[in-house]
């Protein structure tokens, strides 16, 4: 975690002299000690990052979380794992997933480590009242649940997804027990949530909401997708609007729950989502806000998701900050506002943006992040993964070699031709793709070859980190 910064070394992190201003450390020393906010956690499955209408989709009805996008700070340049579980660790730990024992989506390659600790078990360490309420998909035996991992409250279902006859009057599991429950998956989750808020109302709170939509199956109410009949849209496409409808009138439930109970300006409320667009839907005519790729690649489009934050009373808004961000920033962030440390030693990836999030134009260091994916059961060296700079993007693509992974090559392809991109394939032998990410955010222009001293840098960067953060698994 980062440390709580004096004067002096907030004075020479944004360099700014002494001579020109005591007034900013001030504040910033004041938020550091003012009382705790209470934290909401909002993520979604499968969201990209042009699946709202704040980033232009032009069909696409968002209301809510538009709203919230305008009077909130946004990370822009936001980056996750290319699939579900991977985030979620990355989320809930502040390491990059490898650490954690989790690299895939099923089987034991999404059981995280039940040593890990997690953000509830910091934040309750600290006084906080924690739940979640929704999708976990980091084990489902007894030393690896939610409840085990430092929620006190949690209703949720096991794997990674629901069946399609669940969405509709589940049986989930409220604090480890069968439970029925009566209405659509995505109502019970936020009427669970809203109750946990009221009656924690005046006690500090941690609000883990991870939504399963739009993850497929695609199932939806008629009068949701409806709204989308007369759009132009396939069938596959208004389904997945429609279950975006339901995200964003639950999500304004939230905030309009908050403003009732006179707790809105002390609550950080962060939405993002847990990878891009899924490749179970049909892409040819959702929106991708220019970005290039699907969930399950590390292209643009299934790594960069949309992400806001808001806390009235802790930092100005509404701002867009473009510094790189990514999963394993969120812990850290959110230890260091709650002034909460873990009694354990801990090896954060991430680092805390409170200060980016105080003052935008501190002079923030470039850094670099990496993201793989290849849907093995253990990683595999070289395998699918991205090198990611304020400037530069290695993309490494292919490692899409299962027979499983054959809707997500069908799905890619179709989007390649529609792109104008011709026959690009992710799988195959490797290549190393360069791409200016500032300036080519959809990754168009290769630069591989004009930049080769660049190309092997990278290389021997994602060697080093893989070895890292890979060695749990071959002991």
């Amino acid at each position: 975690m980062s440390p709580r910064l004096s004067k002096r070394d907030f004075l020479k992190l944004t360099g700014i002299g002494l001579s020109s201003t005591i007034l900013k450390p001030l504040m910033y020393a004041e938020l550091l000690s003012r009382r705790k906010p209470n934290v909401i956690l909002f993520l979604t499955d499968d969201l990209g990052f042009g699946d709202l209408g704040c980033h232009g989709n032009q069909k696409l009805k968002t209301p809510n979380l538009d709203d919230f996008a305008r009077e909130a700070v946004e990370f822009s340049r936001f980056h996750v794992s290319p699939v579900c579980a991977p985030t979620r660790a990355s989320l809930m730990t502040g390491r990059y997933n490898f650490r954690t024992g989790v690299c895939d989506v099923f089987g034991k390659a999404c059981n995280m480590d039940p040593a890990e600790v997690t953000i509830a078990e910091v934040l309750r360490g600290a006084g906080y009242t924690t739940g979640l309420f929704g999708k976990w998909h980091l084990g489902d035996d007894p030393k690896r649940s939610p409840n085990a991992q430092g929620f006190e409250e949690a209703l949720t279902f096991p794997g990674a997804a629901m069946r399609a006859n669940q969405y509709f009057n589940p049986e989930l599991y409220h604090n480890g027990v069968k439970t029925p429950c009566k209405g659509y998956c995505m109502d019970i989750f936020t009427d669970a949530a809203i109750d946990f808020i009221r009656k924690n109302r005046s006690k500090l709170f941690f609000v883990y909401l991870p939504a399963n939509l739009i993850h497929t199956p695609l199932v939806v109410a008629d009068d949701l997708a409806a709204q989308y009949d007369n759009a132009g849209l396939n069938a596959s496409t208004a389904k997945i609007y429609g279950m975006i409808k339901s995200v964003d009138n639950n999500f304004g439930r939230v905030r309009a729950v908050l403003k009732e109970l006179g707790i809105e300006d002390n609550t950080l409320l962060i939405f993002t989502s847990d990878n891009g667009p899924c490749s179970g839907s049909n892409p040819v005519d959702r929106f991708m806000a220019g970005l290039h790729g699907l969930k399950g690649t590390v292209y643009e489009n299934g790594i960069r998701v949309p992400c806001f934050m808001r806390w009235p009373v802790g930092f100005k808004a509404p701002v867009k900050i473009d510094r790189l961000a990514a999963h394993i920033d969120i812990m850290p962030t959110l230890l260091e506002i709650c002034g909460a440390k873990p009694v354990v030693d801990v090896k954060f990836d991430g680092i805390s943006l409170l200060l980016l999030l105080f003052d935008p134009r501190t002079d923030w260091p470039d850094r670099t992040l990496f993201f793989q994916w290849d849907s093995g059961q253990v990683p595999r060296r070289g395998q699918a993964f991205t090198v990611l700079t304020e400037k530069w993007k290695l993309v490494q693509p292919c490692g899409m070699d299962l027979p499983s992974q054959k809707h997500i090559r069908d799905r890619y392809a179709e989007l390649c031709a529609l792109q104008g991109r011709g026959q690009r394939s992710i799988e195959g032998p490797p290549r190393y793709e360069l791409y200016d990410i500032t300036n080519d955010p959809g990754e168009m222009k290769d630069m591989a070859k004009d930049h080769p001293d660049i190309v092997e840098k990278m290389k021997k960067q994602y060697e080093a980190w893989f070895s890292d953060v890979a060695a749990r698994w071959s002991k």
